[in-house]
């Protein structure tokens, strides 16, 4: 049984990375009927379980390709800052700060003290 996977891969690679599914589905068909055509014309001629396993292999490579540019797509999806960002003066002026746990707690604590510390009722009439 042949591995199908890489010619697959490389003949979608060469539509380029914005391939349609279409254009996509056409390159599927056409190794499906050229790899057809070559078992039932070999000679001496495969039986058809052999047939079978060569196009079930065929299949998953298809499938393993399909979900890569599924994958794909749904990576382009993804909203990143820095393509919500259109000035390049707003990028600059977003604080760089990286806060570790510690340091969160530590935050958290002194926000909690100041609230309360803020809510307090002045008992010392001033």
């Amino acid at each position: 049984m042949a591995d199908y996977y890489p010619l697959i891969t490389k003949a979608i690679a060469s539509l380029g990375l914005d391939a349609s599914a279409e254009r996509r589905r056409t390159v599927y068909e056409r190794a499906r009927t050229a790899l057809l055509a070559q078992l039932r014309t070999s000679n001496p001629p495969f039986d058809e379980a052999k047939i079978t396993r060569e196009r079930l292999a065929l299949e998953e490579a298809v499938r393993r390709v399909e979900d890569g540019a599924k994958q794909r797509a749904r990576d382009d999806c993804v909203t990143t800052f820095r393509t919500l960002v259109t000035d390049a003066d707003e990028l600059s002026r977003v604080p760089s700060m990286i806060v570790n746990g510690d340091v969160t707690d530590r935050l958290t604590q002194i926000w909690r003290w100041r609230s309360r510390v803020r809510r307090r009722p002045n008992t010392l009439g001033l």
